[in-house]
């Protein structure tokens, strides 16, 4: 075996550990929640968490900024951050050559949506309602896309235990887009420390 093929060896060796540290932990978050062991601290989070996550992607990536400056979402900012590194990862590889992903905004008086576009061939209507069961890839496989079928599921549970919602639709023009609703950070800082919400996921009861 040459230097090269050797090299080779080792990086695919380091990609399968990786994959296979990626499925484990996803499984452990799973399995957290369903057991009602995984506690968030959910507070004021800024909006603009999201943009830097779009910038590491190699793939053209719109953010249309919001009208308002400075939103902010109650919500566990570990947390939050892993389910869009999962829609954006999921918009990139799910798309089509030369393809985009938008990230979009809206702001209502209570919540605050954000919107994870893509351009691809989008999600036939007899799989949608396949599409945050675990394990389930939707015939991904098949088309030798990597993955472990939960980042879905588990982005879906991470976001009801956060009191918001994530929802997927078939864009008219063609492409998938999934959309996360949560609430709206009181506009004072003096609000928000007197909230003090601790969310469980299992029960997804409250702490006031």
């Amino acid at each position: 075996m040459t230097y090269a093929e050797s090299r080779e060896s080792v990086a695919q060796i380091l990609r399968a550990g990786r994959h296979l540290l990626s499925l484990i932990d996803e499984v452990l978050d799973m399995a957290r929640i369903e057991g009602g062991r995984m506690d968030l601290t959910v507070e004021p989070q800024p909006v603009a968490e999201v943009r830097p996550l779009c910038g590491k992607q190699q793939i053209r990536i719109e953010v249309v900024a919001p009208e308002e400056a400075d939103l902010m979402v109650l919500a566990d900012r570990r947390r939050l951050l892993q389910v869009f590194l999962n829609l954006l990862s999921n918009a990139v590889k799910y798309n089509r050559p030369l393809g985009s992903v938008i990230v979009s905004h809206r702001a209502m008086s209570d919540r605050i949506g954000i919107e994870v576009s893509d351009t691809g061939p989008g999600i036939p209507g007899d799989r949608v309602a396949r599409l945050f069961i675990p394990f389930d890839r939707l015939g991904a496989e098949r088309i030798s896309q990597k993955g472990t079928g939960l980042g879905l599921a588990l982005s879906k549970h991470l976001i009801d235990a956060m009191g918001g919602a994530l929802g997927f639709r078939n864009r008219p023009e063609g492409g998938a887009s999934f959309h996360v609703d949560l609430p709206r950070a009181p506009a004072t800082r003096q609000e928000a420390q007197g909230q003090d919400l601790v969310i469980r996921s299992a029960s997804l009861s409250t702490k006031i």
